[in-house]
């Protein structure tokens, strides 16, 4: 894995990347529009399935077009079910009611199209067209080039070893992306759709198909969140944040029970059947978007505390969480220190000059001296020497000790941060966090995790998605702003007719 460039942001300008979907969607959009053109002067149209009758018994004669003129049918296919597709043929510019049916059909079994002709072009019902399937297979590979793009950002970040909210988003824009164009490609591939309604219907229900296929696996992560709280209260006790993966569990459990019962609530609202879809569609795109980014917050957090420094490093900064009343590192922070011990004591074993270490911690209320301090002086009596051991004894937040340890590297050393090569360590499920703040802090820095109780480690991923949410709720917003807008011209076309 390759080193970022001190004082080079990798997320610059990372996501330009995303303009080639523009000349991608304006070059599909011709070749679609060409391919359509070529092929709508005919038009095939399917009848539903019967369950009394059998349309493939039809022939042409039980074709009736009312006005003659505008289009005529060609050929009589059967299909799957007793259904039967007829193919069309444009003869000039105009409106037409066509009827299939017979005496042996029924009146209630008829079926009737509407046509319009415009430019030498059948359109049925207002929406369907020949050619549509080059739609789809535009709409396959558009969803492929964006799982592709966001594939990228996540890879050139882990590389870059820059765990963030950057990586979180990418790597929630992936899962739905790959997702989306594996479940069109298996539709285009197979068949699936008979005309252009179809996919515009298949367009709207695309989170609810990502809610439906996700339903089990999250809810079985909610039920083990769950029960990873109940444990982390028996051993750390009753605190808010202990509560968190109980509280995100309850609101998903209520967010899926609307879900799930919008429709009965919904007939008996005063609203349209396209508004109900349509709320049904944004609601399933609400639970989908943060789906994909709690997925995504998983795994990231899950790689930033497996990412290990492959060189060695200038300073080591030592994260803070609480010393015992005597004085000495609580487990959780020993655990900490030694992780940087024992780092760079590989480090210096395979030819790297030694790191200068950074305690980073304040003084509690209710301790005896700075977790600073405390971090020093076990240092020391792991034999490190005093004179490589610096301190920073005035955070309180994660967010202050990489604020307050840059300055004093920057300080002891006489240089910038960005000059020098700093890494920082403290417990698996807080190595996510460790990285955020550093960025905010403008500090360059990787880090190194020590293990602790597996029950941490639930309530921390929750933790650093509320973050997500909290921080950067307006490029959320947004994000789900332009799915709503999607989903509403996606509707527009599906309910046209």
């Amino acid at each position: 894995m390759t080193k970022s460039v001190h004082g080079n942001n990798p997320t610059k300008g990372i996501w330009l990347r995303f303009l080639v979907l523009i000349p991608i969607a304006l070059t599909m959009f011709f070749v679609s529009r060409a391919y359509i053109q070529s092929k709508c002067a005919t038009y095939d149209a399917w009848t539903p399935v019967n369950m009394k009758g059998n349309y493939s018994n039809l022939s042409i004669k039980d074709v009736t077009c009312d006005p003659a003129g505008v289009v005529e049918p060609v050929s009589i296919h059967p299909g799957a079910n007793g259904a039967a597709c007829v193919t069309f043929k444009a003869l000039s510019d105009g409106e037409a009611m066509v009827r299939l049916g017979n005496a042996q059909v029924g009146a209630e079994d008829e079926v009737w199209w509407y046509f319009r002709v415009t430019q030498g072009a059948i359109i049925e019902g207002g929406v369907n067209f020949s050619g549509w399937e080059s739609i789809h297979a535009c709409i396959c590979i558009f969803l492929g080039v964006c799982a592709v793009l966001f594939g990228s950002v996540v890879v050139r970040l882990w590389r870059a070893s820059w765990y963030g909210y950057e990586m979180v988003a990418a790597g929630g824009g992936f899962v739905f992306s790959a997702f989306e164009c594996a479940f069109f490609t298996i539709l285009f591939v197979r068949g699936s759709f008979l005309e252009f309604a179809d996919i515009a219907y298949e367009i709207t229900n695309m989170a609810s198909w990502f809610v439906n296929i996700t339903f089990l696996p999250m809810g079985v992560l909610a039920l083990l969140v769950s029960i990873s709280n109940i444990w982390l209260i028996r051993h750390e006790g009753m605190r808010p944040v202990n509560l968190l993966g109980i509280a995100v569990s309850v609101l998903y459990a209520a967010v899926m029970f609307v879900w799930f019962h919008w429709w009965s609530v919904g007939v008996d609202l005063p609203i349209s059947f396209e508004a109900l879809h349509f709320v049904d569609s944004i609601l399933a795109a609400g639970i989908t978007f943060g789906e994909c980014l709690l997925l995504s917050t998983i795994v990231c957090a899950w790689l930033a505390s497996r990412h290990v420094p492959h060189h060695g490093v200038n300073y080591l900064v030592v994260l803070g969480c609480g010393i015992r009343p005597d004085g000495t590192p609580s487990p959780l922070l020993a655990g900490r220190v030694d992780r940087a011990f024992a780092f760079d004591k590989d480090r210096t074993g395979a030819g790297d000059a030694p790191a200068t270490f950074v305690p980073s911690g304040g003084q509690g209320p209710d301790e005896v001296m700075s977790e600073a301090q405390s971090m020093h002086d076990y240092l020391v009596r792991k034999g490190v020497d005093s004179s490589r051991v610096v301190l920073e004894g005035k955070s309180s937040t994660t967010r202050e000790n990489m604020v307050f340890s840059r300055e004093v590297i920057e300080d002891h050393a006489g240089a910038s941060a960005d000059e020098l090569s700093i890494a920082f360590s403290t417990t698996n499920y807080h190595v996510f966090r460790g990285y955020v703040c550093a960025h905010k802090a403008g500090m360059v820095a990787e880090g190194m995790a020590s293990k602790t109780k597996a029950y941490f480690w639930p309530n921390a991923f929750l933790r650093e998605f509320a973050g997500l949410l909290v921080t950067q709720w307006k490029g959320i917003l947004q994000t789900f702003l332009i799915i709503a807008l999607v989903y509403a011209v996606a509707e527009y076309i599906l309910f046209l007719s």
